[in-house]
């Protein structure tokens, strides 16, 4: 990923004059009926299309927002393929009008500004343009409906317009920008709110974001570029409505705590595994009793292949060659999470699952010198299978794992909802219970738990991954050993991720590993870590610092982290990833101490990361 990188919104260029809106009569009444607001727009507006659901359309995620921010809303998607301002005109009335809007936001220019191939002049010229955008807010207006316009996002390098002229010569943007210009102006002259999608999106361009990660063609968003309107969208209309709560509780999509790099300091790290062109991956440790050995399982292959398990003697420092296994450990289906557990009568034992369907466990007696075979452990499946596994104050253990649809029965299918399961073990891990929903959703994919218990022991705190990526990470909390669990709650942004595994320092703080995902970040794609407490999770805050520890080369394709904390403080974490550019991922611990990392930011050895807020 890229270094010296600077993350920002830019500042929104409102021009809100909500009083005036008031004074002319232009608000109405509306009791307690929900507000209205229609999106009228192009394809972009309406977003639907391969990858991109009806409920991870920016209109349909704002409402969840605004629902979020006690807002009762109701946001009418009114886009159009392939449409213009001047077709805008002829439904306007029928199509956004006669629902008797409280706001209609207004995005157009994609398609106005279009060169066609083997053309020579826009769509429709920016005169034209220009006039009918007056004329759009005009009869908003005038209906009693406050308009809010939005520009166009810059195309991205893959744009099909990339592929002929002007384009190639002139640049992707240089005719979509004057458009864009013209907006603003409207916007200016009419006294009314912008949301400038193309001057943020090509400010995150210029500091090192690569945009087309937000569309699926370089033009059109993909849920995760939906998610980022959205907000961009919600910030400005909370300067509009009265009844919104303080816009705070919606997390932005980016970070303000310092951002160490430990990524070129090679002394940190120890290599694991590695084997020429075969593919390591998605590790999971255990730290035994005696706070010195270790062992290490993971995948030849993506998730699914035969698991390796490796030994350490010295807390990391060395590791074994590979060890024997049972023979149908070569038939793992997806990533194995291994787990220490202790039985009502005090035997101590080491238990390692494998998902999908069935779900299946292999055991040992003996600290791991010997193994069972995988054997199911019911007629049930599901994905990353028992990624958490927390003993619960009554000697009963309590796993956590998620599916969506496909593996939770034989012959399931895709449905679309994402359901959080728990299972119970009252006998030290051999047997367990049939899965109980936690929850489960369609608009926020909410999977890979990871379980934290609070200092005092009293509370349980489950991170999310949020697979839709039209959101930041979530959280939940239980504080009667998981029988109830609160509403799931957006994390801030530097919590963003997948696959969270924590431990606590000596001194209390937390050090969290995982799969970068902001949506805005320095380190997107790479191997990072969070060091905060227990109380800024569950206060909402941003934490300490963030750290990234391995500079990924390819994607997202790393970091499911096995993380260990010696009785000195010496954090061992360990994970996949393709740290060396066009070779296959290996394995790779990183050791550190939060002592050295306070010195670092001490000293402002810290990476630049800034935002503005609107």
């Amino acid at each position: 990923m890229r270094r010296g990188f600077l993350v920002g919104i830019v500042v929104l260029g409102l021009v809100l004059f909500s009083a005036l809106f008031l004074s002319c009569g232009t608000e109405k009444e509306r009791g307690d009926s929900p507000i209205t607001i229609v999106t009228l727009g192009d394809s972009i507006t309406k977003g639907v299309r391969q990858g991109v659901g009806v409920e991870h359309t920016f209109s349909s995620i704002l409402e969840d927002i605004l629902a979020e921010a006690g807002v009762h809303a109701k946001v009418v998607n009114q886009g159009v393929g392939r449409e213009q301002t001047d077709m805008a005109l002829s439904r306007l009335e029928q199509d956004a009008l006669s629902l008797d809007p409280d706001y209609v936001v207004i995005m157009y220019g994609t398609n106005d500004a279009f060169i066609d191939e083997g053309k020579e002049d826009p769509r429709l010229s920016l005169e034209a343009y220009t006039q009918n955008l007056g004329k759009l807010v005009k009869r908003c207006r005038k209906a009693g409906a406050v308009p809010v316009l939005m520009t166009s996002p810059p195309m991205g390098e893959r744009s099909p317009a990339g592929k002929y002229e002007p384009y190639v010569s002139q640049g992707l943007n240089f005719k979509l920008a004057a458009y864009v210009e013209a907006c603003r102006d409207v916007a200016q002259a009419e006294g009314i709110p912008l949301v400038d999608l193309f001057a943020e999106w090509s400010a995150w361009g210029r500091k090192g974001t690569n945009i087309d990660r937000w569309m699926t063609d370089g033009i059109h968003p993909n849920p995760e570029g939906h998610g980022l309107i959205a907000k961009s969208l919600f910030y400005v209309l909370a300067e509009e409505i009265e009844s919104i709560k303080a816009p705070g509780g919606i997390e932005h999509p980016n970070y303000t705590i310092p951002t160490l790099d430990l990524a070129d300091q090679t002394g940190r790290q120890v290599i694991v595994d590695r084997e020429k062109d075969q593919y390591l991956g998605h590790p999971t440790t255990v730290l035994l009793k005696d706070q010195k050995t270790m062992i290490i399982v993971y995948p030849k292959g993506h998730g699914r292949g035969a698991v390796v398990m490796k030994r350490s003697a010295d807390g990391g420092i060395t590791w074994s060659d590979r060890l024997p296994t049972p023979e149908n450990w070569a038939t793992s289906l997806e990533v194995p999470t291994l787990h220490r557990v202790i039985d009502p009568q005090g035997i101590k034992r080491l238990i390692m699952f494998s998902g999908l369907y069935p779900i299946r466990l292999a055991v040992s007696d003996d600290d791991g010198l010997s193994w069972s075979p995988l054997n199911p452990i019911g007629d049930f499946g599901g994905i990353v299978a028992m990624g958490c596994v927390e003993r619960l104050r009554n000697g009963d253990y309590m796993a956590m794992f998620h599916d969506d649809g496909r593996f939770i029965q034989k012959d399931g299918e895709r449905t679309g909802v994402f359901t959080l399961y728990k299972t119970l073990s009252q006998d030290g891990g051999i047997t367990w219970s049939y899965p109980e929903e936690i929850l489960k959703g369609s608009r926020v994919h909410l999977c890979e738990p990871g379980i934290i218990r609070s200092p005092d022991g009293n509370q349980l705190a489950v991170l999310l991954r949020e697979n839709s990526r039209t959101r930041n990470s979530w959280i939940i909390f239980s504080d009667d050993e998981g029988l109830t669990w609160t509403e799931p709650r957006e994390l801030p942004a530097s919590l963003t991720g997948d696959r969270h595994t924590g431990r606590y320092a000596p001194d209390g703080r937390l050090f969290i590993s995982f799969r970068d995902r902001t949506h805005l970040s320095p380190t997107w794609g790479d191997w990072v870590a969070w060091v905060g407490t227990y109380q800024d999770m569950a206060e909402g805050r941003e934490g300490q610092y963030r750290v990234r520890l391995m500079d990924n080369t390819r994607g997202a394709d790393c970091a499911y982290p096995g993380v260990e904390m010696l009785p000195d403080g010496t954090a061992v974490t360990t994970t996949y990833g393709h740290w060396t550019e066009d070779e296959q991922p290996y394995i790779v611990s990183v050791r550190l101490r939060l002592e050295e990392l306070d010195s670092m930011v001490a000293k402002g050895d810290v990476m630049a990361v800034e935002r503005h807020l609107p």
